[in-house]
């Protein structure tokens, strides 16, 4: 195992811009802070343009590599506001993962919440689950080792009569197919599919379910289920063993015990307590 932690990010605050050979003595920067103070006077505001500090600055995260059991690996403690994770960049790094970018997602403070962004990475940043989830279109799925896409497919309208009025032949289904979950290979080409419908709800799992992969053994007998929920379909997970994990899609919110996925990297965020508090 190999993971390490680089150099924190540094954020330019430049000031105002400097007095020049003309400006007046109060235009100058203070030799200390860099601030830029202009005098009080007709036509002219008191501005400070010193940048002020962010005051989640001192709010530390930790994020903890873990193994497929659970065992701590490493710790990496942190200070600063954003924290990058990458193979070859950024401020935690792992070479040696050859499914990590080498710049692939980053974690950051933002209006008193922690979100974890990809960084378009090849293989995505996988958030587990921690409650039921509303699917959206376009979602990918992590269940066991299965990559699953999510998509709405709508309500499909009425066929044209036929010019000679012959009705058409097709199959029995439960009732109208309004989504689907498809099965990935690693190239992102489709392999197997299955349809949802309003009032009906999908079972996943290694041994008992509606759509089975007795191939995973990453996958619990029972994994997931995909609820019906009037027209929209909750993902909840069937108290399995390895979770169910979501690709980030812009800012995802994590919170302390949250579990990210990078590369083959599983890491456990923590947060000190008066983090925890003002991120809730």
């Amino acid at each position: 195992m190999g993971g390490g932690g680089g150099a924190g990010g540094i954020v330019s605050r430049t000031s105002g811009p400097p007095g020049t050979a003309h400006g007046s003595p109060g235009d100058a920067p203070c030799p200390v802070c860099g601030s830029v103070s202009a005098k009080a006077g007709p036509g002219r505001e008191t501005h400070d343009r010193r940048s002020i500090p962010d005051r989640r600055a001192d709010y530390s995260l930790t994020l903890i590599l873990v193994s497929e059991t659970a065992t701590e690996l490493a710790r990496f403690e942190r200070k600063q506001t954003t924290t990058a994770i990458g193979r070859t960049e950024g401020d935690i790094r792992f070479p040696e993962d050859q499914f990590l970018s080498p710049l692939h997602a980053k974690l950051t403070w933002e209006d008193g919440r922690l979100e974890v962004r990809d960084l378009g990475s090849r293989n995505g940043t996988w958030v587990f689950l921690e409650a039921p989830y509303k699917l959206t279109d376009g979602d990918l799925i992590l269940i066991g080792s299965q990559v699953l896409r999510f998509r709405r497919l709508g309500y499909p309208g009425p066929y044209a009569t036929e010019a000679d009025a012959t009705k058409r032949m097709g199959s029995v289904v439960p009732s109208a197919d309004i989504a689907s979950l498809t099965q990935l290979r690693s190239d992102g080409s489709a392999r197997d599919l299955i349809q949802l419908s309003p009032g009906r709800d999908i079972h996943i799992g290694r041994e008992r379910g509606d759509w089975i992969f007795p191939y995973d053994p990453t996958m619990s007998a029972q994994h997931a289920t995909v609820r019906s929920e009037d027209a929209d379909f909750v993902l909840v997970d069937d108290h399995s063993r390895n979770g169910i994990a979501i690709a980030a899609r812009g800012a995802m919110p994590v919170h302390h015990g949250s579990r990210i996925m990078v590369g083959d990297k599983l890491l456990r965020v923590e947060l000190p307590e008066a983090a925890r508090a003002a991120a809730t």
